[in-house]
């Protein structure tokens, strides 16, 4: 079983889409990729500028996991300072086949 968290949001104006890049790169080699479960995480940009970020876990406990570690991965801040949160809609499912 995969749980996915599905996030669409736009950048705050001040950063670049290869800054934005940059630090996805950062976040890949730093914590989440030593959590239990891990297994991705995607990045795609539409022609409207809005990101969708595609992560996944093999269950959702795993998941919830890494949302209490985020807050402690500075890799992570880094991103998130970038992100618009009014512009943030989440999803969450769980994979069937």
């Amino acid at each position: 079983m995969e749980y996915i968290e599905i996030a669409k949001f736009k950048l705050k104006v001040s950063f670049t889409d290869e800054q934005f890049i940059e630090a996805e790169k950062s976040v890949r080699q730093g914590l989440i990729k030593t959590q239990k479960g891990y297994i991705s995480r995607e990045l795609c940009k539409d022609k409207d500028g809005f990101w969708l970020m595609d992560m996944r876990f093999d269950t959702k406990e795993n998941m919830d996991t890494w949302f209490e570690t985020l807050q402690q991965d500075p890799t992570m801040k880094v991103l998130g300072s970038m992100i618009d949160f009014p512009t943030v809609r989440m999803e969450f499912f769980i994979k069937q086949i």
